[in-house]
């Protein structure tokens, strides 16, 4: 199991990550169909963009009360992703080597999985009509040989490291600066790992709250069950459900 370590001891909030992210993945900002003043605005946001979107899969979040507090956002890629169990149309794989990741051509706008992800890191592309989000660049860590992610290529700083999974936990236990550590099985399971000298609440990163996050997708299963759940996802899920039962009966019960 593969796993990126984020040194939050190491961060200097340089975007490089940013940048190496966008260009790698081609996620600069588009500019068919943009005004001048639109393009420029968009730019701007993806060099400081503090909420994930479309075009952002990493950013800096920062405390502006108090500057030195900010840390990377992205997908934790969970051993147990909740986009996973929550995706009708099986779009979203969990991979061995610790990747998940969405498949564009199968994904179905249902967006439950922005719903049940205990980190908001799933964004909604309303131009496409698909989720997007970090793939560990999985493209990159199965090529032969394996490449870095390119956030992790591009870190100056030497703050995002990626390898075994076991041997970064360890490499974070024996830094005598980390004092705080999540994920990668240190309180959550995961292939993105977390290490703090400071308590993670002082810098604003939300744990999971996985224990209470219902499995919305067998709630919607269920109709009385979808009520429980937001209106127009319910329903989208709902219709998705049943195109699929339309598809594996025209195929003769083969999915």
């Amino acid at each position: 199991m593969k796993a990126k370590l984020i040194d939050l001891t190491r961060c200097t909030e340089c975007r490089s990550c940013i940048t190496a992210c966008e260009n790698w993945n081609k996620l600069e900002p588009h500019t068919i169909g943009k005004s001048a003043s639109e393009i420029k605005a968009s730019y701007e946001a993806s060099n400081g963009a503090w909420e994930l979107s479309k075009e952002d899969w990493t950013v800096v979040t920062l405390d502006p009360n108090n500057p030195r507090n900010f840390y990377k956002k992205q997908c934790m890629h969970c051993d147990d992703p909740m986009c996973v169990k929550n995706c009708p149309a099986n779009a979203i794989t969990k991979y061995d080597n610790g990747a998940v990741v969405v498949d564009p051509e199968k994904c179905e706008g249902v967006r439950l999985c922005v719903e049940a992800c205990p980190f908001g890191v799933p964004v909604f592309d309303e131009s496409e009509g698909v989720v997007k989000k970090c793939t560990l660049c999985y493209d990159r860590i199965t090529q032969n040989p394996g490449l870095e992610p390119a956030c992790v290529k591009a870190c100056p700083s030497k703050a995002v490291t990626f390898g075994e999974r076991d041997a970064l936990i360890g490499k974070a236990k024996a830094n005598p600066n980390i004092k705080y550590i999540y994920g990668g099985g240190e309180e959550y399971d995961s292939s993105v790992i977390y290490a703090s000298a400071v308590p993670f609440d002082q810098i604003g990163f939300e744990k999971a709250q996985i224990h209470g996050i219902p499995n919305l997708l067998e709630k919607i299963v269920n109709p009385l069950g979808a009520a429980a759940v937001v209106g127009g996802v319910a329903i989208a899920a709902m219709h998705a459900l049943k195109k699929r039962e339309n598809e594996v009966k025209k195929s003769g019960g083969k999915k």
